[in-house]
């Protein structure tokens, strides 16, 4: 087995699920050893926050808020005193640019005016056309309590199959016709939460965020201030975080885990959790027999990874808030290629960014072609900022769109083992997968964190109540088993 240490815990990843489950697990065992190891060269993972000389605060490449009613993830900010801001200053309306028209966004109903829509459909926002499909599809939607979910999702059918063996764009096209459901996707900006997210899950998801006490707020100093405040304080408790520690495959030894990394080097550990997104752990699992239990394979079909694109633009002033039609609230929808659009200013005279084109899943494509293998936070080419410009006047018509003074682009995906986000496939069940990633094989001490299998998709939140449920298992802490 080697004549090194003996880890108690290795945990693979360190973004904020695998530092939070680090820091307590040296909190709460401080006579255990602990190492992280990560194999990029910075703390994080898929929070990226990066400081632009001159602007107020840092662009986020990665994720950029968290809500209130985020109660794990809360107490964590609010333990560790983080200082935080409204991620919306501005706290004016919505604004989208649809079909040459410019509209109030998802909740106006003059939006879809550019719609060839039904009599039906007509004059009906893209917020009640999805709420009523939502109904027509589980009835009663809106007033299930998220612990009556797993039930419903057991055993509520639409047209004859389960609900779970629907995805969402599917249902929906049962429902809307091609032009208000494509409306719909428009309006709310995001391709892969509309369309092949399990209908099961993903109408509880949308459902669910409609507390309005609720509020959006980030760091001041970025969204990676988290996971980097959790690992300072890991290795204040003594424990180690190694970057730049490629693991390609696990075994076991004599019961031990065996980590061997990219550098032909190898540690052992008596428990390893792999907090990383889906294709690192698909990677993993192709590269390593012990994961070959059917319960491995079940976990990775369970769910898909999206890629997404992130395109910031720096200016010296904010000019999208000058003219008659100019947008007064943070963010703006559009069918162009540019999807989303947020407004980050707060006087009218200083330097301000803008995310200028915020894409997933398929609308993600023509910017990846246009930006030419350009990411990673490098300055947009000219064929893609060219784009985005054209696009930027016609969603400001009348401003005086300048030259950027710097930008970035961001496309999660375009490393292999790294993805967007991550939401239920059609046909899995997302209540049972939840619980197996705690612990895939119960004759392998190995397991499984993140936002992936989790109740909270593409959110931290996500990743660190799976994080708290596995630190559960491995401290003896008992408690009820569900889908959290």
């Amino acid at each position: 087995m080697g004549s090194g240490t003996t880890l108690d815990v290795a945990i693979v990843g360190a973004g904020a699920a695998g530092a939070y489950l680090a820091d307590r697990l040296a909190g709460a065992r401080p006579e255990w050893t602990v190492t992280v190891f990560e194999r990029s060269s910075r703390i994080g993972g898929r929070l990226r926050s990066v400081q632009i000389d001159g602007l107020a605060h840092p662009i986020e490449l990665g994720g950029m808020r968290y809500l209130t009613s985020h109660q794990r993830l809360q107490s964590i900010v609010a333990e560790l005193r983080i200082s935080t801001r409204p991620f919306d200053s501005q706290a004016g309306p919505e604004r989208s640019f649809l079909r040459g028209r410019i509209g109030g966004g998802s909740s106006d109903p003059m939006a879809g005016a550019g719609y060839d829509l039904p009599e039906e459909e007509r004059g009906r926002s893209a917020v009640d056309l999805t709420v009523d499909a939502f109904e027509r599809i589980v009835p009663g939607a809106r007033d299930i309590a998220p612990g009556e979910w797993p039930r419903t999702r057991a055993t509520v059918a639409y047209l004859g199959r389960p609900i779970t063996d629907w995805s969402l764009e599917d249902a929906l096209a049962t429902v809307r016709s091609t032009e208000g459901h494509r409306f719909i996707a428009d309006a709310f900006g995001y391709d892969s939460g509309f369309n092949p997210h399990n209908a099961g899950d993903a109408i509880q998801y949308l459902l669910g965020g409609n507390d309005p006490s609720t509020e959006a707020r980030v760091p001041i100093d970025g969204m990676d201030r988290i996971p980097r405040a959790l690992a300072a304080r890991f290795e204040e408790r003594g424990g180690t975080i190694e970057l730049g520690k490629d693991v390609r495959r696990v075994a076991m030894d004599d019961g031990v885990v065996r980590l061997e990394f990219a550098d032909g080097s190898a540690i052992w550990a008596h428990r390893l959790v792999l907090a990383i997104p889906i294709p690192a752990l698909a990677a993993l699992v192709d590269t390593s027999p012990i994961l070959g239990a059917p319960a491995w394979r079940r976990l990775l079909g369970s769910v898909e990874g999206f890629p997404a694109t992130k395109l910031y633009c720096w200016y010296d002033r904010p000019w999208w808030r000058t003219g008659p039609e100019a947008p007064t609230g943070i963010r703006s929808t559009t069918d162009l290629s540019s999807r989303m659009l947020f407004y980050f200013d707060e006087d009218r005279d200083a330097p301000a960014a803008m995310l200028a084109a915020f894409n997933d899943h398929r609308r993600a494509e023509p910017l990846v072609a246009l930006a030419g293998g350009f990411s990673d936070g490098a300055a947009a080419p000219g064929p893609l900022l060219d784009e985005i410009t054209h696009n930027l006047r016609a969603i400001h018509p009348g401003a005086d769109v300048p030259t950027p003074s710097g930008s970035a682009f961001m496309h999660w995906g375009s490393d292999p083992r790294e993805i967007a986000w991550t939401f239920w496939r059609a046909g899995s069940s997302s209540d049972e997968a939840i619980v197996t990633a705690r612990q895939p094989d119960p004759d392998v001490p190995i397991h499984v964190c993140g936002e992936t299998f989790s109740r909270a998709q593409a959110w931290v939140e996500g990743a660190i109540a799976t994080a708290h449920a596995v630190g559960d298992l491995l401290l003896g802490v008992h408690g009820p088993q569900h889908a959290e």
